[in-house]
């Protein structure tokens, strides 16, 4: 995903604007209809667009892509039969989000942490610590009134979920709302590219509600520091909220957790 730096009014002024245009930025190479069936894919898994949102119109989304009308009709095609959107004609219409899509099968994940040493997990949660706790601490500095109000909704959301598949793609977009709101496309893009590599492993963590519980009280903790606007605050308690998914990956990974 092609990225650059520096503060975006566009976060002050909408929730996520900069995580969308992260994920509808231009792609090349080889394969482009796959590789827009994966970013749409991507956007709706990681809670970029929520369930029944349209997507933008096809001329504007295949601009975004770089890649011509019929690519992105073909990509289209390929998420429709899958069943993830559908196309509405008429006044009101387009191409809407019908469902999430699923995680991994519990057995591939499980093989791809095997594949995994201590060292790459602790280099990849490590990273995501750093991105994680410098996008709280922007978006105390940055985070618009739209931007709050997003984080506060998700908060509530994720205090009575009707599942845990509805508390992960609501705890996604949270870190990518706050990655958004701290006006960096870098840091925004980071933080969507470590949520889709970590995305399939996080589903084998044990979820029992007082875990949940825990982790939005943390989620709750991180959302105040950032509407009193104190970076130092947001970040730590950022920091020490991720920390725990790197304890329990590499528990999991030796086995000292049950799977």
């Amino acid at each position: 995903m092609s990225s650059s730096g520096g503060f975006s009014a566009a976060a002050a002024a909408e929730p996520l604007a900069i995580a969308r245009a992260v994920v509808f930025s231009p792609i090349g190479g080889q394969g482009l209809v796959e590789q827009a069936v994966r970013r749409i894919g991507e956007a709706i898994g990681l809670g970029v667009l929520e369930l029944g949102e349209r997507l933008p119109p096809e001329a504007e989304l295949a601009e975004r892509f770089d890649i011509s009308p019929m690519t992105l009709r073909q990509a289209l095609a390929v998420l429709r039969e899958a069943g993830y959107v559908e196309t509405r004609r008429g006044r009101g219409g387009g191409t809407f989000v019908r469902r999430a899509v699923p995680p991994a099968p519990p057995r591939a994940a499980r093989q791809r942490l095997a594949s995994l040493t201590v060292e790459d997990l602790r280099d990849l949660t490590g990273f995501r610590q750093l991105v994680a706790g410098a996008s709280a601490a922007l978006a105390a500095e940055r985070a618009g009134q739209a931007g709050l109000a997003e984080l506060r909704a998700l908060v509530e959301l994720m205090a009575t979920p009707p599942g845990f598949p509805e508390f992960r793609r609501a705890d996604s977009r949270f870190h990518l709302a706050i990655a958004s709101a701290s006006g960096s496309r870098r840091l925004a893009a980071a933080e969507a590219e470590v949520q889709t590599e970590l995305s399939d492993l996080l589903a084998l963590i044990p979820h029992p509600e007082e875990a949940l519980r825990l982790s939005n009280a943390q989620h709750r903790a991180v959302l105040e520091a950032i509407s009193r606007r104190e970076p130092d605050a947001a970040r730590t308690l950022m920091e020490s909220h991720v920390a725990g998914t790197s304890d329990w990956l590499i528990g999991l990974r030796l086995g000292k957790v049950g799977s």
